[in-house]
């Protein structure tokens, strides 16, 4: 009986409460009207590719170098030591993805382009992008002479590619809310 009641306790404390896991909506700190605004026309450098090319690029400049260790180390058989160099040349990825993200949305604000969110998460997503094209240059390094070298190298290359294009764009997308929360916070509406 004991035994019984021990389980049973051990049952009751086990079963996942709804409120446990529910999270409260995003509240935003202005409201905004039901009927979309027409976006005025935007000059040249505010176009979808001009944001990817420049917002993918100095990203990807900041940590080029340390890319040719780590895939002279992957696909080589080179060892790589310099690890704290790593999250170094991380850390800057990851802050110049916020910077360039931010300062492209400041300008699409500015330009009254409320469409923020799918444009911040691919001008710091492509940044991945670039990656995959570097992985075409470091490729020519390499011996390749049978299909199954180029189909393992490019597939997961793509693959790691992709996941920085996530990365990158989860950051260019979170730093970009903080930023919109900021600054529309700051709104006095009498």
């Amino acid at each position: 009986s004991k035994v019984r009641s021990e389980e049973n306790q051990w049952e009751r404390n086990t079963e996942p409460k709804d409120e446990q896991y529910k999270q409260d909506a995003i509240e935003f700190p202005v409201n905004t009207s039901s009927i979309p605004r027409q976006i005025p026309d935007q000059p040249w450098f505010m176009g979808i590719p001009f944001t990817l090319l420049v917002g993918g690029i100095l990203p990807f400049g900041a940590c080029f170098v340390e890319l040719y260790f780590i895939l002279a180390s992957v696909w080589m058989d080179q060892y790589y030591y310099v690890f704290a160099f790593l999250f170094l040349v991380f850390a800057i990825l990851i802050i110049t993805c916020a910077e360039i993200t931010v300062l492209f949305c400041y300008f699409q604000l500015c330009g009254e382009n409320y469409h923020w969110w799918w444009r911040s998460f691919t001008t710091a997503g492509s940044t991945g992008l670039y990656v995959f094209l570097y992985s075409f240059v470091y490729f020519k390094q390499l011996e390749a002479n049978q299909l199954a070298t180029y189909v393992l190298y490019f597939g997961y290359m793509g693959m790691a590619s992709f996941a920085l294009f996530l990365m990158t764009g989860f950051v260019g997308v979170t730093t970009c809310l903080v930023f919109n929360k900021t600054i529309f916070g700051s709104i006095k509406i009498d």
